[in-house]
């Protein structure tokens, strides 16, 4: 239900023209990208005592600890448009979870209307499937018009579970209440905001983790202030906390911002390592191992991408994937980590060198800078200017050479068969002498 202070209402009608409404123009649309900082909570207050009519609030103080965005999309861009029509999702992570229960894309959808600003459900995918779990009363985050004075209450209940699996289901179900307890101006390190209001918001919760066994409850009692303004589809501050013996102990603080070059601190940084960085054609399988810290999505490019082949089960998303090469030449990989707090990336130039090996049909040899190939006497390589380079045998013996332009190079003397030819910050390639 929704109902007004009235007698507060009319005592501060003499400062109505710097009061501002919130209404659903005022909620994120599909396409918003807006940037917000994180800050210590520590010593953080959000003034409890400072409510009211024609405040003024400073938190100008505030050191951006790290930084994120907000990203909304229509529900038709992501691969849940089937459970959530006409509705937008904030993609809340690449990946959570471990072992056989780990779910991908995660999207958090909402529904903005002329009345509520309000969560309707998750979107996640479990085995390649696109899946959703829905409140079966939907929380409503703000009811409008949001005016000083305002109070409002609502239930919510949701639900998740795997469709087809009964070993567990994760139930939350609680009250809200919102009390839109102050009006004035407020300072923040990104700008000053002469007319915002203040929501204060007392979520009293039950988590519930349900098994075959038992149900274990988990309450949870938080309190969120937040300061809107009309300029802001977001919260131009956002202070979370929880009460402690009747005090507010602050443990989140994050607001409106522009760029500064700052990653929070829970940002997954990226790095890989690779069992070897040389082989052939269609015969050698590399295996990369992820080194990051605090990845929970992978994702792997290797350029060129020409006649690649994930094997053992591995794709291009493995954290730990196993790749066979189907042509010669040198491979740049490079590998993006992340998790909800944001990504990462690394790269290898030229990391991986892949020559033609023994068995490699005549077809597959064409093009190749060696020339003649197979080789009686001497050979050629094709360049534009010398290069060192060795030459080595199956046998392991190896000779250290010069390539010249256009200059034959003598191996009359060199028994028949398969050499490695080495150039240098070049692509190994196959020689074979007849």
């Amino acid at each position: 239900m929704k109902f007004c202070f009235t007698a507060l209402m009319l005592a501060s009608a003499s400062l109505a023209s710097a009061q501002i409404t919130i209404t659903q123009a005022h909620m994120p649309k599909a396409k918003d990208t807006l940037r917000y900082s994180t800050a210590s909570a520590a010593g953080v207050d959000p003034e409890p005592a400072n409510r009211g009519a024609n405040r003024t609030w400073d938190f100008s103080s505030l050191t951006a600890t790290g930084q994120d965005i907000y990203k909304y999309v229509a529900a038709n861009t992501t691969p849940y448009a089937f459970y959530f029509f006409n509705q937008i999702g904030q993609k809340t992570a690449d990946s959570l979870g471990a072992g056989p229960l780990v779910f991908k894309n995660l999207y958090s959808f909402y529904t903005s209307n002329s009345s509520t600003f309000k969560a309707e459900g998750l979107g996640y995918s479990y085995s390649g499937i696109p899946l959703a779990a829905n409140y079966t009363d939907d929380d409503e985050i703000y009811q409008f018009p949001l005016n000083y004075g305002d109070s409002d209450v609502s239930t919510f209940k949701f639900k998740f579970a795997i469709p087809g699996q009964t070993t567990f289901s994760f139930l939350q179900a609680g009250t809200r209440t919102n009390v839109v307890d102050g009006w004035g101006s407020i300072t923040t390190p990104y700008k000053t905001y002469p007319s915002v209001i203040r929501v204060r918001t007392f979520v009293d919760e039950v988590d519930s983790l349900i098994t075959q066994i038992a149900k274990v409850p988990i309450p949870r009692k938080q309190m969120i202030y937040r300061w809107l303004s009309a300029d802001e589809r977001v919260p131009v501050l956002e202070i979370t906390g929880t009460m402690v013996a009747g005090n507010f102990v602050a443990n989140q603080v994050r607001f409106r911002d522009k760029y500064n070059g700052l990653q929070s601190p829970f940002r997954p940084r990226a790095s890989f390592v690779v069992d070897k960085t040389s082989g052939f054609v269609n015969a050698d399988t590399f295996s990369f191992t992820d080194r990051s810290t605090l990845g929970q999505g992978y994702t792997w490019q290797i350029t060129p991408n020409t006649d690649i082949k994930y094997v053992n089960g591995t794709n291009n998303k493995s954290r730990n994937p196993r790749v066979v090469f189907g042509q010669r030449g040198l491979y740049t990989v490079s590998l993006v980590v992340s998790n909800p707090f944001g990504a990462d990336d690394t790269t290898a130039v030229d990391l991986i060198n892949i020559a033609y090996g023994v068995g490699t049909s005549v077809m597959q040899l064409k093009g190749a800078d060696l020339y003649p190939n197979p080789a009686k006497d001497h050979f050629s390589y094709r360049c534009a200017f010398p290069v060192k380079s060795t030459i080595q045998g199956f046998d392991g013996r190896q000779k250290n050479l010069i390539l010249m332009p256009g200059r034959p190079i003598d191996i009359s003397k060199f028994s028949p068969g398969v050499y490695i030819v080495k150039p240098e910050n070049a692509p190994a390639q196959v020689l074979i002498k007849e």
